[in-house]
């Protein structure tokens, strides 16, 4: 084998954990965490009645561990990182909703934001950009 095919057959770092993050910004990564659709609001609800939630195809992994292991700002809040920055298409929503997956990107802890007003960005800071292999981990 050359070192060229051996390269291809390397797979990237497994990032499952919050304290491995911080080490691994900007790199390839193979996430295996738990696929979380992320609700939002529909519009406020009048007092005494309950929120309406919409899914727009927001989408987080979490991961083992805390967000204060790598943003202390954050407090001990479960580590999560976005899936892309698209909406995820809403069958891939259901089919793997709180189950366990595995997914290769690159790991971004801090992402330009396209807004300049950051009252208007809700995903999460960190994100994983150009996912792929999006599976079960079996």
């Amino acid at each position: 084998m050359t070192k060229a095919e051996v390269g291809r057959h390397e797979l990237p770092p497994r990032l499952d954990r919050a304290e491995q993050l911080r080490w691994l910004d900007g790199q390839r990564v193979r996430v295996v965490g738990t696929y979380l659709s992320v609700p939002s609001l529909k519009r406020m609800p009048r007092p005494g009645r309950l929120p309406e939630y919409v899914d727009l195809g927001e989408v987080v992994i979490q991961i083992e561990g805390s967000s204060e292991a790598y943003d202390p700002a954050a407090g001990d809040t479960p580590a999560r990182i976005g899936l892309g920055m698209a909406a995820r298409p809403s069958d891939e929503i259901v089919r793997l909703n709180d189950r366990r997956v595995f997914v290769e990107g690159r790991i971004v802890l801090r992402p330009e934001m396209a807004s300049t007003h950051r009252s208007a960005v809700l995903r999460p800071s960190q994100v994983l950009q150009d996912p792929t292999g999006l599976r079960l981990d079996e």
